[in-house]
């Protein structure tokens, strides 16, 4: 079977239902990491919508019309869509449309071209397409021609914003042939925009005339060969592989802009409205997405990740100081370019919405921190997130009280809190969240941000005079707080203030993507984990099910428990294009699917390799290149209850730790040396040389 297949046979229905906030596109879709589109229809026509990842309207503002904007359509005319299917190969970044008579080629190029090819009858009417802008938010929209091509372009300018913004499209008819009774035309569209170019009209005119269908359609064939060739994973269960490859797809699609990464919705809005301004969200939603691709050994979709926090140092050190502390605090949402999204009037904390809570720049330092662990990469470290991380720790060196020996977190709520501003918000009504004493979710995150700063700065040999108080930090930071619910000794969502709350998995996420508690934490703390995990059953949960489902694998919960609430996801929110319609975001939930099978196959979070830690030992399966920290590509087969084919390539030569009493030998494979190894109860260890692969037996 061909997990990269996907094959849509209705129109699509972006009708809201009851229990869903906002649509999200069920219409087949592809992207190169910038320019995305995504099918659609009306009464009449084909429609395709475009978008792309640097196009808003950056107008600052919490409730403004500024955001995240679409480029256009691609109007198709006099094509009868009764007779729907849209055949999507995510190996090949290629759609094959049928509508009736007509067949078309259709796929998004690595450089910002679309490409689509229409079979029809040649005696009747052939399909038309046009180019329309939507002329939505005060949008300035104008239509030129040079060299024979039709320019359509829409801006943003005005003194109101913080940037003007400006995008062109080109239609050009590229070929037509008759053959056989049919007429075949092929069609190129650019999209540049002024981030792109400043000439962006003139370049986007070069691109139309410059190109070479069949010569890009080598490349995105090659390009999508390559991302999928990084790493792989084979389930009996097809059904999940199908939408693990397709999660990793869309993913992609829409990570590719360095210096505009996906927000909330990535490159598939389909209008200018779409909930939040499309921005980012620092409390788990930018995060999210970004989860699984360092286990999926694709440390490439992180390049655009820093760009707009980096964008936000200036007014980041301006926020800390708000909290009498040095370094960095973010609020809870921004834009790109810092576009300020976050600041109201009526907010009780210095009119920006931080919502009651410290943490989002904590939260923002985990995925550079995955990057870190997972790489070792000290160069990238040091040209890209190395100050960011630096100077969030030293928010919290200022921000944490020590009182009996132990750091304490104080006024930090674990969930946001919503009505923190406004005439009728109460204090009282939310003192508990509003003094909250050590949630949990922080403590969690800060003791990772501390731990990954002390070993970036010791392999980077920075900061060494900060060593001492990282250590102390460290090791003193409060305990995890805990409480009986039902009997049980669970997870306290803070040690004083709120308890507990029947939604979200803010009390998890100390586990996971915090990643503070896994196989080496003991029993006691594992139980009190699993007792947490399954008292309030989240894996629907419509924003937390990405770390949810992960989590359940970190701490060896049932993975048949695990993969029912997969299943549960695809039933309840999956749509015909292999997106998923939930209430926190658009993209957030494509990590699920990769990010807990990866956990449930491979874990090295701990500084040891766990294989099929998390897995049903009857069930084959097998992966080829996970990645693991301590940068190590694992490979490993599953069959018959045994576990082969061990193959482990270290990247920067560190040491080697991986679980398994069963292990005799380890070659070295470009020569087949034997290797030394020491042991430790389950677990041996090895020295490795960077760049060499090495078989275990």
């Amino acid at each position: 079977m061909n997990t990269y297949f996907n094959e849509i046979t209705s129109k699509p229905n972006n009708a809201n239902e009851e229990k869903v906030l906002y649509k999200i596109p069920a219409g087949a879709m592809c992207g190169n990491g910038d320019l995305g589109v995504v099918f659609d229809n009306d009464e009449k026509d084909l429609i395709i919508h475009i978008s792309k990842c640097d196009f808003w309207k950056l107008k600052p503002g919490a409730r403004n019309d500024g955001g995240i904007k679409t480029v256009g359509n691609i109007r198709i005319r006099n094509i009868e869509l009764n007779d729907y299917n849209i055949r999507q190969y995510f190996d090949k970044g290629l759609l094959e449309c049928t509508f009736g008579k007509i067949e078309i080629e259709f796929f998004v190029a690595p450089e910002n071209l679309i490409y689509f090819k229409i079979k029809a009858p040649e005696s009747d009417v052939s399909p038309s397409p046009i180019i329309e802008m939507p002329d939505t938010c005060d949008s300035v929209n104008s239509e030129s021609e040079k060299n024979g091509i039709r320019i359509h372009s829409r801006k943003f300018e005005g003194d109101d914003l913080d940037l003007e913004t400006g995008v062109a499209v080109c239609l050009r008819s590229i070929e037509e042939t008759v053959a056989d009774g049919f007429r075949y035309i092929s069609f190129c569209i650019s999209a540049v925009t002024n981030f792109d170019d400043e000439n962006y009209a003139d370049k986007a005119v070069l691109m139309a005339n410059n190109c070479n269908y069949d010569l890009d359609k080598e490349r995105t064939l090659k390009k999508w060969q390559d991302f999928f060739a990084a790493s792989k994973v084979t389930l009996e269960d097809k059904e999940i592989e199908k939408f693990y490859n397709s999660s990793l797809y869309h993913l992609a699609g829409c990570m590719g802009n360095k210096e505009f990464p996906p927000g909330l919705f990535g490159n598939f809005v389909t209008d200018d409205f779409f909930p939040w301004a499309g921005d980012y969200h620092m409390n788990y939603n930018y995060e999210a997405p970004y989860y699984c691709i360092f286990s999926s050994n694709h440390p490439e979709l992180f390049d655009g990740y820093m760009s707009p926090i980096n964008d936000m140092k200036d007014e980041a050190a301006k926020f800390a100081g708000f909290f009498g502390c040095r370094g960095y605090a973010f609020p809870v949402s921004f834009g790109p370019k810092a576009l300020d999204v976050y600041s109201q009037a009526d907010c009780k904390e210095h009119g920006v919405l931080f919502l009651g809570q410290k943490s989002h720049a904590a939260y923002a330092c985990v995925i550079p921190l995955m990057h870190w662990f997972a790489t070792y990469d000290k160069n990238y470290a040091l040209e890209n997130y190395y100050n960011f991380v630096f100077n969030t720790a030293a928010f919290w060196e200022d921000y944490l009280v020590k009182e009996k020996g132990k750091y304490v977190i104080k006024n930090d709520a674990a969930h946001e809190i919503p009505y923190y501003r406004g005439e009728k918000f109460r204090y009282i009504t939310h003192k508990g969240q509003i003094e909250a004493v050590n949630a949990i979710n922080s403590l969690g995150l800060v003791k990772l941000l501390f731990d990954g700063i002390y070993d970036m700065a010791k392999e980077l040999g920075l900061n060494s005079e900060k060593y001492s108080l990282w250590e102390d930090i460290i090791e003193n930071l409060s305990d995890f707080p805990t409480f009986i619910k039902k009997g049980k000794r669970c997870f306290r969502y803070s040690k004083r203030g709120i308890r507990w709350r029947d939604e979200n998995t803010v009390g998890l996420q100390h586990i996971y993507p915090a990643s503070q508690i896994g196989f080496s934490s003991g029993e006691r703390l594992l139980e009190i984990a699993r007792n947490t995990y399954f008292i309030n059953d989240r894996r629907l949960d419509d924003n937390g099910s990405n770390s949810y489902l992960p989590a359940g694998a970190r701490i060896g919960v049932d993975p048949h428990f695990i993969i029912e609430g997969i299943h549960q996801n695809i039933k309840e929110f999956g749509l015909p294009n292999r997106l998923f319609r939930h209430h926190g975001g658009g993209i957030e939930h494509l990590t699920t699917i990769p990010a807990t099978i990866n956990e449930m196959l491979l874990q090295g979070y701990e500084g040891v390799i766990r294989l099929f830690p998390c897995w049903d030992k009857k069930s084959p399966a097998s992966f080829e290149n996970l990645r693991a920290d301590g940068a190590f590509l694992v490979s490993a087969k599953l069959e018959n209850r045994k576990i082969s084919s061990i193959r482990i390539k270290s990247l920067k030569g560190r040491l080697c730790n991986i679980e398994g009493a069963h292990f005799k030998k380890i070659l070295k494979e470009s020569n087949n040396e034997e290797i030394p190894f020491t042991r430790t109860g389950d677990i041996i260890s090895f020295e490795t040389q960077a760049d060499e692969s090495y078989l275990l037996f």
